[in-house]
């Protein structure tokens, strides 16, 4: 294997909020020899790169920020996507990793090379970079996923995913067909409502959906949390308590608190929903918690409207004019969005990782994504990453889960690079006790319930989601126990 003609210490993968606050704690340690890589023209990750209609997170924005970077001038209690990216744009400029940053960078692969103890990490132009650690920031939510129909090639509109949203397009008196309706969808389907002939929502199963309860902050609010800022310390405090005490209890199936989220579903739905036969369609049929809950002020109220219809039927194809369905009925259409969500289970599917004895993540990954501490996977030294196996939240900011992740993978950083280590890697018995427990809290929660989510991979298991409370997986990453690894 070649020299590169660059190495750094730390390669970062992904400008995104993983990825910057992995940055930000580098700098703060004293690492500065380190370069973050992102194939986009900005930062921002999934902020800079979903733009539709409505775009927003589910996380009110308090609490949806870095603990050490207070925003006082959020606009809204849930602020929309150009306000996020336009945070993490400043967060950029404020900790001067501007000059660390290589933009429309897209990384093809990375291999491990065991006798120098390096990553060597190859870019799409050919380019290689050598590093100590490497860093994948990449996430669970950075590949659309488009499910593939017989006849979608055919078809003669535009057709396109939500997280690739074609702006030069105007849907104004098209008819459009909406293919999903989870998270983005219930967010861009009450924008395009009003503008289109006509609106196809095909729906494979119900969401539980219940009230944002969104606002804008008055300028008095933004002008005391700026004067004083341990009032909005206290009001992010109280946001993360509320997803602990009401939300985490419903995904450990909660007898007393699941019967109230249904409740507080169903009286949403209720308000909003007058036809009897439609509101049944909008009803879910499994346990609360079983698949996201969603968060909306206005979804329901699109499908009051004449020109909105809700199709329950399969479907079973498309051709050149619209989309086929299982009930017979041919729906001719002039634009098809798919709202079908990102390839999550295959994690990190994007970059070709190597490691130890030219095994790739991908086969170490066979029967599901798996990791120790959702860090660190055996056989793959000196790589760590963020937001990665079981450590998505059904509650609450992930924001508070990898700023932990952060902390620890720069304590193991710190020490491969202070003793000069050749390579740092969980033990593989270490990390399947790990993953063995792990798979024994999850099947407490509500995720397994039979019920298809983004959780789950083909076979079931639960590759996604962290089972216990954020408190106490901040308790068990508060340091690294080095005995865990083989270290040489």
């Amino acid at each position: 294997m070649s020299n590169s003609t660059t190495t750094h210490q730390v390669i970062i993968i992904g400008a995104g909020m993983s990825g910057l606050c992995m940055g930000v704690r580098l700098q703060h340690q004293g690492i500065t020899d380190f370069v973050i890589l992102e194939k986009s023209a900005g930062v921002g990750g999934t902020w800079y790169d979903n733009t539709y209609p409505g775009a927003s997170c589910d996380v009110p924005s308090v609490l949806y920020s870095y603990s050490f970077e207070p925003n006082p001038d959020w606009s809204r209690k849930y602020s929309p996507q150009e306000e996020i990216r336009a945070y993490f744009e400043h967060c950029a400029d404020q900790y001067g990793l501007r000059s660390r940053l290589r933009l429309s960078t897209a990384v093809r692969g990375a291999e491990f090379d065991e006798a120098a103890g390096e990553w060597v990490v190859t870019l799409e132009s050919g380019e290689s970079l050598r590093c100590k650690a490497l860093v994948s920031g990449l996430g669970q939510l950075n590949i659309p996923r488009t499910p593939e129909f017989a006849g979608a090639d055919t078809f003669s509109g535009e057709q396109f995913h939500s997280a690739r949203w074609d702006h030069s397009l105007d849907l104004k008196g098209k008819r459009v067909a909406v293919i999903g309706n989870a998270a983005s969808a219930l967010q861009f389907i009450p924008q395009i409502a009003g503008e289109v002939a006509q609106l196809h929502v095909y729906q494979r199963s119900a969401n539980y959906v219940v009230k944002r309860e969104d606002r804008h902050y008055s300028e008095a609010e933004k002008r005391r949390f700026a004067r004083w800022p341990w009032l909005q310390k206290l009001h992010r405090a109280a946001v993360y308590l509320r997803g602990e005490m009401l939300f985490y209890p419903v995904l450990r199936n909660s007898r007393l608190l699941r019967p109230l989220w249904e409740k507080w579903a169903r009286e949403h739905l209720e308000e909003h929903i007058d036809d009897p036969a439609l509101r049944r369609q909008l009803t879910p049929d499994y346990p609360v918690g079983c698949k996201r809950i969603l968060v909306s002020d206005d979804y329901f109220q699109a499908f009051a409207r004449d020109n909105v219809e809700l199709v329950c039927s399969d479907i079973t194809g498309i051709d050149e004019s619209g989309v086929l369905s299982a009930d017979g009925v041919d729906r001719p259409v002039d634009v098809i969005i798919y709202g079908t969500g990102f390839n999550t289970s295959a994690m990190l599917s994007g970059v070709n990782f190597v490691g130890s004895g030219g095994r790739s993540l991908a086969q170490a990954w066979e029967l599901g994504a798996e990791a120790y501490h959702g860090v660190c996977v055996s056989g793959f030294p000196n790589l760590f990453m963020l937001y990665g196996p079981n450590t998505n939240l059904g509650s609450n900011s992930i924001i508070f889960m990898v700023e932990r992740q952060v902390a620890y993978i720069a304590a193991c950083i710190e020490k491969l690079l202070a003793h000069e280590l050749c390579s740092m890697a969980v033990n593989a018995a270490v990390m399947r006790a790990y993953n063995d427990r792990m798979q024994g809290e999850l099947a407490r929660t509500v995720w397994v319930a039979n019920c298809d989510s983004w959780y789950k991979n083909a076979a079931g298991k639960v590759v996604n989601n962290w089972p216990n409370s954020t408190l106490y997986y901040w308790w068990h990453m508060r340091a690294p126990d080095f005995a865990d690894f083989d270290l040489r």
